[in-house]
Order: C-alpha cells, then structure tokens, then sequence
C-alpha cells in the first residue's frame, strides 16, 4: 500500500469506522485508491508544474516543483475525502472563535440539556474530526520531509 492508501485508511478509519468495518477487504481496497490516487496525481501534475523559466535558480525549481507536487495532491485527495458532518455545525457559533472556556461550557450546557445523547454523539464527531486534523497535519509534515 503506497502513502496516499495508508493516508486515506487513516483518515476513513476515523471518519467512518463502520465503512472500513463493513469492507471485505480494506488492504486491497485502499490500496488501490491509493494506486488511483498516485496515478491522478502524476497525470496532473505537469500542467501544474509549468515550463522552466530561463532565470529560474536551482532552488526556485525546486520549490516550484515541490508546490506543484502539493497542490496535486491537494487536489486529487479532495475527492476522496470522507464524507464531512460540518454541515451540522453553525457557522456563526464557531467554538474555535470563542474567547473562552467558560463560554464553551455553557454553550454546551444549553445546546443539549434537552437531548444528553445528542451532546454524546457529537462530542465523538468532534474527538474523530481533531484526530483526523491531527492526521492531516502529520501527514502534510511527512511529505514535506520527502
């Protein structure tokens, strides 16, 4: 299985555990999304990497190249993304935007003193979302070692 397959089973594992759960064979399926993924990826990237300019420097081309191979990869693996469940989320009621804890909890508190197995349900949602961030994040900080 090449990166973009152990990322994606990384990702989907927790975003949707029962998907992965439910596949006969997930090795093989994620290892071919990652073949399709790597394949997509070095079809796009040379509209992406653009000629070579005659003035261009060593280390310029290659941090042209190294931004075209990102922003391929970005590209491609949008599409194959877990499905989100931010939809659910007000945008005005951002938690990352609020100035304290205090307020957290006390949203929290009046957003589901009706329904507590609601606030479980999302309380999950958001533990998965931060650690598929986490994984992203470790992930991009991998690739940029290569």
């Amino acid at each position: 299985m090449n990166k973009y397959g152990a990322m994606l089973r990384r990702q989907w594992e927790i975003a949707d555990p029962r998907f992965v759960e439910s596949l006969d064979d997930p090795t093989a399926h994620f290892s071919q999304m990652g073949e399709q993924v790597q394949n997509e990826i070095i079809e796009l990237l040379p509209g992406l990497e653009g000629t070579d300019p005659a003035e261009e420097t060593y280390l310029q081309k290659v941090g042209r190249l190294n931004a075209a191979r990102l922003q391929a990869e970005e590209i491609v693996l949008a599409e194959y993304q877990p499905p989100s469940d931010s939809s659910d989320l007000s945008q005005t009621e951002d938690p990352d935007n609020w100035a304290s804890q205090s307020e957290q909890e006390t949203w929290i508190r009046e957003t589901f003193a009706a329904d507590p197995e609601e606030m479980q349900d999302r309380l999950q949602q958001a533990a998965r979302q931060w650690e598929w961030r986490e994984i992203m994040t470790m992930s991009r900080a991998e690739s940029l070692d290569e």
